[in-house]
């Protein structure tokens, strides 16, 4: 069988393969004829293409890494949040897996565009897995770094849809909510006694870099375990070969340099090189453009065929590249995939590089109005929540200046006025303030901006409003990107 896209898809094609839903049900069997009627089904699905069998491929065989049945029984547990049924997935993968023996990561994973989340956990716990039995660990290892996998990007189910699938750049504001699903998976899992530390802290920290420079806590290789360095590599694999809204899928060619080219940086080395046993540069039944025009479709990838695969011409011809006579013949570029949209890439990286992690301190005499501020600006802002005027000022003396304050106008003892006072005369500090108070009279505004108020806000408050304020403050900018 063999890999075509959508569009080149005809009635009377024969499925080569299951095509399941985003729920994981089977929506065509394999070997199902395509009518008219089912291409524009899976079309308006969105689905990038197809598995299809002729005669062209008859003897290419493309074996997925799990039965079918699991891959969807998978997704749904995922979907579902169903931490149980994912224990009972994880432990059936491991079982398929060292039953294959040889695996080598061709297929490419047929999914619906709002099925990457779960189709992207399902994949991730595949490929920790697959370097976990390649560094030679242990069948319980295995397990629980596939139930990691399929817990990790569980957080993802609480961002809005707008910003998980938005096509263009996040704004600094979504790309901290977006950064907070690591922190949600966690959270979901973190209670579970049946689950083990080392897979409640590989979800908690799938993000982080080896160099330091990764999410939530810019923790380094030698701070990270094992777990966590081996689903980082994973999940940016899986990312890499997937199509998002932002960006075209890369080739497997591509994501193996971008993998190397990334080790000591973002990822441990040995363990790319672990994942990489098992990832052909060209898969099987995929076709590819050739140096001299033509197309051809991959038969044989294995061992040294790796660089210079076994191809078939669309006429029927076999070559094998390893050939002395083909070898002026290279291949250029999978025929099914579009080019990877540059500009989208660097707005995201420029999106990333450039957000810059401002400190606020709150100030506040109530801890459910320090709680509250905490709940709306966490996942913004490095916060320090103090219950006193006076507390605020023995955190100055002996700590880096704060970006700005949220403060309280109306505290007992030493009120908000007179610490604004305090740390701009005593501690010669010029530091943003932002006043809240329960009074909207003259008086009050008038003592605040006798202390150079940079604003106040008066309860109840919106959220979006104190947010959008403490950009103005820190960023010179409103809340419009």
């Amino acid at each position: 069988m063999r890999y075509i896209e959508m569009g080149k898809v005809v009635p009377g094609m024969k499925l080569g393969t299951e095509v399941f839903d985003s729920y994981g049900r089977v929506l065509l069997g394999a070997k199902a004829e395509l009518s008219q009627e089912y291409i524009a089904r899976l079309k308006a699905l969105e689905f990038d293409g197809l598995y299809i069998l002729d005669e062209l491929s008859a003897d290419i065989t493309v074996d997925p890494i799990i039965s079918p049945f699991l891959r969807g029984k998978g997704i749904d547990c995922v979907r579902r949040q169903d931490i149980d049924g994912c224990k009972v997935v994880a432990k059936e993968m491991v079982s398929e897996i060292m039953d294959k023996g040889t695996i080598s990561i061709d297929m490419t994973d047929l999914r619906e565009t709002d099925d990457y989340t779960y189709a992207h956990s399902v994949n991730v716990a595949l490929y920790c897995s697959i370097i976990g039995l390649s560094m030679g660990l242990d069948e319980k290892a295995l397990e629980e770094l596939a139930l990691a996998g399929l817990l990790h990007d569980l957080g993802k189910m609480s961002i809005p849809d707008e910003i998980l699938n938005k096509k263009g750049r996040l704004t600094q504001e979504e790309y901290q909510i977006m950064k907070s699903h690591a922190k949600i998976s966690y959270d979901t899992i973190k209670e579970r006694w049946d689950i083990a530390p080392n897979v409640k802290v590989a979800v908690l920290f799938h993000h982080e870099n080896v160099d330091g420079s990764g999410y939530p806590n810019g923790i380094t290789y030698d701070e990270m375990t094992l777990y966590t360095r081996i689903i980082h590599v994973a999940d940016v694999f899986d990312a890499l070969l997937s199509k998002r809204p932002y960006k075209q899928p890369y080739s497997a060619y591509e994501v193996s340099e971008y993998m190397m080219g990334a080790c000591g940086l973002m990822f441990d080395t040995d363990i790319v090189q672990a994942l990489l046993k098992h990832v052909p540069l060209y898969p099987k039944g995929t076709e590819m453009r050739m140096s001299d025009g033509r197309h051809c479709i991959i038969v044989e990838n294995k061992d040294f065929h790796n660089l210079r695969p076994i191809i078939r011409l669309m006429d029927g011809t076999t070559l094998d590249l390893m050939d002395k006579e083909n070898y002026n013949i290279t291949l250029v570029a999978d025929v099914n995939s579009d080019s990877i949209s540059l500009e989208s890439e660097e707005e995201r990286n420029k999106m990333i590089q450039a957000y810059k992690r401002y400190k606020i301190m709150a100030v506040d005499d109530m801890m459910t109005n320090l709680q509250m501020l905490r709940g709306i600006l966490e996942y913004f802002y490095d916060l320090v929540l103090v219950k006193n005027g006076a507390q605020a000022l023995r955190y100055l003396e002996k700590n880096e200046p704060v970006d700005a304050i949220v403060m309280d106008v109306d505290m007992p003892g030493l009120d908000g006025i007179e610490t604004a006072r305090k740390i701009k005369d005593n501690l010669h500090m010029e530091i943003p303030v932002l006043f809240v108070t329960t009074l909207n009279d003259s008086d009050t505004v008038a003592r605040c901006r006798e202390v150079g108020a940079a604003g106040y806000i008066v309860r109840p408050y919106q959220p979006t409003f104190i947010k959008s304020e403490l950009k103005r403050i820190t960023t010179g900018r409103g809340d419009a990107e």
